[in-house]
């Protein structure tokens, strides 16, 4: 029997960062659509990608995608970046794919100086909030062949920045994530529902072909984010004049605190340019009261020691004392999803325990 595009592909699951995942119910159209774009070396080298996450994720999307073109994938059964850069040198990959948390774990690496990277074309990042301070770090070793991509189990791809759009920053001081792909049609609403204009922060919605057919044997959860054809992402943003799309947050990770809210990413930003933090997470942990209050969890650079107050004062100074963290939490390192980003949720288990 013939294969539809309205007929079902499969069952994929979100990445279950700050909660259970779900699973997404996905078609045989959208997928196949994805495969019509151009990919590998732009000088006719067939591609070599490095799978070393989870092939259940994007992983597995680029592995089609780069067999569907001829290529070859190398497979890591986990992300360990002395052995990224050493199949990297040994393997000639061109195309790699990173989640950001993973990126800062190459760069920081002691073999990255001495490896041969010669043969990449691309280095691909997403699906998390990228430090502006660390992109820029990763594209002074690296070159300018950074690519980051916005999208989501429910929509697929959404936005592309190209490496030559990486010079681009937005009046925060963020990076873009991209600009919408063709047939794909992004607004930016506040809580209302009313469309908002560039420069303005809310909700992210997104219509496109890509879209899912709904979250597996869950019709309450598919009711509350696909609504008139739109897909509530649940991200935070906003567009700027010329289309580029800016990602702050999660909605759902949002801090409510006294005197306003706060989106960790923001905080994360900024420690990650001082000399003492190699990597962080900042969470929301509520006390016996159900009041919020700011944490960081952090990963120290080699030689260093951060204090509470070194860091309170050094948030403050720059974005206000409400962003400052009312605790710190050193950790050897940070506990990563499968998929490869922050797991919070397993952080606040940890700090609860």
């Amino acid at each position: 029997m013939a294969v539809g595009p309205d007929d079902h592909l499969g069952i994929r699951h979100t990445g279950g960062t700050t909660g259970v995942p779900k699973g997404i119910l996905s078609l045989h159209g959208p997928y196949r659509r994805a495969f019509d774009v151009p990919f590998g070396p732009a000088d006719g080298r067939r591609p070599r990608f490095l799978a070393a996450t989870s092939l259940a994720h994007l992983a597995g999307v680029l592995s089609d995608l780069t067999l569907h073109h001829g290529g070859e994938v190398i497979l890591q059964r986990s992300f360990d970046p002395g052995e990224v850069l050493a199949a990297v040198e040994r393997e000639r990959i061109t195309d790699l794919w990173v989640l950001p948390p993973l990126l800062h774990r190459l760069l920081d690496h002691p073999a990255i100086g001495r490896t041969d990277l010669s043969s990449l074309h691309r280095v691909s990042y997403g699906g998390s909030v990228a430090s502006p301070t660390r992109v820029r770090e990763a594209i002074g070793v690296f070159g300018p062949i950074l690519t980051s991509g916005y999208g989501m189990s429910e929509a697929m791809n959404i936005a592309v920045l190209e490496a030559h759009d990486h010079d681009r920053v937005g009046p925060d001081g963020r990076i873009p994530v991209g600009r919408p792909l063709p047939g794909v049609q992004v607004v930016v609403r506040d809580e209302a529902g009313t469309e908002l204009p560039a420069g303005a922060v809310g909700e992210i919605h997104v219509r496109s072909y890509g879209l899912m057919a709904g979250y597996w044997k869950r019709p309450d959860l598919t009711a509350q984010v696909l609504r008139d054809g739109w897909l509530h992402t649940g991200d935070i943003g906003y567009l700027d004049q010329d289309g580029y799309l800016y990602l702050t947050d999660r909605q759902s990770d949002k801090i409510i605190v006294v005197g306003g809210h706060v989106h960790p990413s923001e905080v994360e930003d900024l420690l990650l340019t001082h000399p003492a933090v190699a990597q962080v997470a900042v969470l929301g942990v509520r006390d016996a009261h159900q009041a919020e209050h700011v944490h960081a969890v952090v990963v120290a650079a080699p030689g260093r020691q951060p204090e509470l107050e070194e860091l309170r004062t050094y948030v403050t100074t720059h974005k206000g004392r409400i962003y400052a963290p009312e605790a710190l939490h050193l950790v050897p390192e940070l506990p990563l999803t499968p998929v490869g980003k922050p797991d919070k949720k397993r952080l606040r288990a940890l700090l609860a325990d």
